[in-house]
This record gives structure tokens, C-alpha cells and sequence, in this order.
């Protein structure tokens, strides 16, 4: 067999096995199963470097499901997200500072301005709502 071949066949596993640990961990996080969103999510983060994971993680610790609500937490995994391209991670970021009681601009603004550069429509709901504090 040809080691082209090989190759080929190994990366196509890994692939589909690193979707299923993301896919597996977004359909229990939308049945509202967030414990096994939780573990199947921080595999796919961690194992299979699936960065959007990092942002549902965020989200999960934001909003309290699954989890204790825990704004350091939901920050990190936000700004993880963030720093691999995730542009409204970063306006969660925001959004995670602000109820945690951080209203100052200078912390806010690198999440929120590329949000809004990218007229990223979340992005805006966090300004209106650091605005109306």
C-alpha cells in the first residue's frame, strides 16, 4: 500500500474523530445535557485543538449551565477563543467583565472594537449594554 495513501487515511480518522468530539459535545449542549457537553467539549479543545469549543465553554461558565457561574472563567476561555479568531468571543469577553462588575473601557475595548469593526451584531447588544450601566 502506498505510505501517500496511508497518510491520507490516517488524517481523514483524525479529522472526522476530532468533529465528533465538537459535534457529540454541541448536540448535548443544545439537548440542554451539559455535563457531557462539558467533557466532550474540553476534549475537543484540548485533544483536538477545536478552538470554538472554548468559546461554548465560555458560555457554559457565563450563564451557569452545567457549571457554577464563574466570570474568571468564562473570561479565559473567551479570550482563548478570541485569540484563534473568534471575533464575538471577544465581545463575550466583554460582556463576562461588565457582569463581573468591569465597566472600564480600556479592558473592554479590544473584544468590542473588532466586534464592531466587523459589525459583529452580538458585539453591539454588549455596547448598548455598557452604555446603559
Amino acid at each position: 500500500m502506498d505510505l501517500k495513501y496511508i497518510m491520507w487515511i490516517v488524517v481523514f480518522f483524525a479529522v472526522v474523530v476530532q468533529a465528533n468530539n465538537f459535534h457529540d459535545g454541541m448536540k448535548a449542549y443544545k439537548q440542554g445535557d451539559y455535563d457531557k457537553a462539558k467533557v466532550l467539549l474540553e476534549i475537543a479543545l484540548k485533544k483536538d485543538k477545536v478552538y470554538t469549543a472554548s468559546h461554548i465553554l465560555g458560555k457554559m461558565y457565563l450563564e451557569g449551565k452545567g457549571v457554577s457561574k464563574d466570570y474568571v472563567t468564562a473570561i479565559k476561555y473567551f479570550q482563548y477563543a478570541y485569540r484563534y479568531g473568534n471575533i464575538t468571543a471577544g465581545c463575550y469577553a466583554s460582556l463576562a467583565y461588565m457582569e463581573n462588575g468591569v465597566f472600564d473601557w480600556g479592558i473592554l475595548e479590544d473584544g468590542l472594537a473588532r466586534g464592531l469593526k466587523h459589525k459583529t451584531a452580538f458585539c453591539y447588544k454588549v455596547v448598548d449594554k455598557w452604555q446603559n450601566k
